[in-house]
């Protein structure tokens, strides 16, 4: 049975994308997911074919130090009528462990599922900046 496909779920423009990094270091990924329904959605899982493995993290700064701390995919919720916003210096996803050669110029296809048992698809274009489009 094919898992259905929400049409609540976008991306907003040029906030998408993933930070490639020599080696098949870990790399990080940004996007903005905007929700057009009524009703708030939680991300469940997130998977991609291109990678083995993905984490959320979110950047932790005090007066003291900078850390980052792993964020449970159950806290990441997607108002209604709002957006959910991973960006350099909060939130982002890590991806590692790619399953073939990823360079710059690639898109990275991500699966986001979704509390209502629906998923959002996205390709991340991967580059070395977010400048480069």
């Amino acid at each position: 049975m094919k898992t259905p496909v929400t049409t609540d779920i976008t991306t907003v423009d040029k906030s998408c994308w993933v930070r490639w990094l020599p080696n098949a270091l870990p790399a990080a990924g940004y996007i903005t997911l905007k929700n057009s329904a009524q009703q708030r959605f939680t991300i469940t899982k997130i998977k991609s074919p291109d990678y083995q493995r993905i984490t959320v993290y979110r950047n932790v700064i005090d007066s003291e130090s900078r850390k980052l701390e792993k964020v449970d995919f159950s806290t990441l919720t997607i108002p209604a009528e709002g957006r959910l916003t991973m960006e350099p210096g909060g939130y982002f996803i890590t991806f590692e462990k790619p399953t073939h050669l990823i360079t710059p110029g690639d898109n990275a296809r991500v699966i986001f599922f979704l509390d209502d048992g629906k998923v959002f698809k996205v390709r991340m274009p991967v580059r070395t900046s977010p400048e480069l489009n």
